[in-house]
């Protein structure tokens, strides 16, 4: 049996270091931003390489829950009439949380939820998840939720200390998806037991 399951969820904007400039009216300029350079990789965790992390730790000992939440620094660059200058923020990690816990006797239940929104652009839609999750003592992981598009998302496992396990990825790029998938509805949704 378990001691401690940890669900590692992060959210990123994988393969690329600057997404296409795209020209802002507003401003009169070019704006791209900074991507996080990486692929799909559990150990990526407090580099700074993601927009939204976020870890439940179970401990079926203590019977309780550590939740930490993070959010990345978003850095824009805008060229205006070849001057180029940068900009940086980042947006609060209070939207990213964890809900609803639920303990039995033989598992643990509870809902992991991140809303980021671009602290550079305040009109610009936030990047969603919502997964409820489902933990046994065997170390049986259930996950039943949906998520945008854009970017990356990636879910792992990690029992009593050992190697990170793979859930769920999420790839933007596969799929075809861009920046304008965040927007509207959750369009991706998925279950899985491991």
């Amino acid at each position: 049996m378990a001691e401690l399951v940890k669900i590692r969820a992060s959210v990123f904007i994988g393969h690329i270091l600057w997404l296409e400039p795209v020209f802002d009216p507003k401003q009169q300029a070019m704006i791209s931003y900074q991507g996080d350079a990486r692929g799909f990789h559990p150990n990526t965790a407090h580099t700074g390489r993601s927009r939204v992390e976020q870890e439940v730790t179970v401990d079926f000992v203590k019977r309780r829950i550590v939740a930490y939440a993070d959010t990345g620094t978003t850095v824009m660059k805008k060229t205006i009439d070849g001057t180029v200058s940068y900009e940086q923020g980042k947006a609060s990690p209070d939207t990213v949380q964890v809900l609803h816990e639920t303990w039995t006797n033989d598992q643990v239940s509870f809902l992991m939820r991140a809303s980021a929104r671009n602290p550079l652009r305040a009109e610009a839609p936030p990047v969603d998840y919502e997964v409820q999750v489902t933990v046994y003592p065997d170390g049986n992981v259930t996950l039943k939720g949906a998520h945008d598009g854009f970017p990356c998302f990636e879910f792992y496992k990690q029992i009593d200390f050992g190697d990170f396990e793979t859930l769920y990825q999420h790839d933007y790029a596969a799929t075809g998806n861009t920046p304008a998938a965040m927007a509207g509805d959750m369009e991706y949704s998925f279950e899985l037991t491991k």
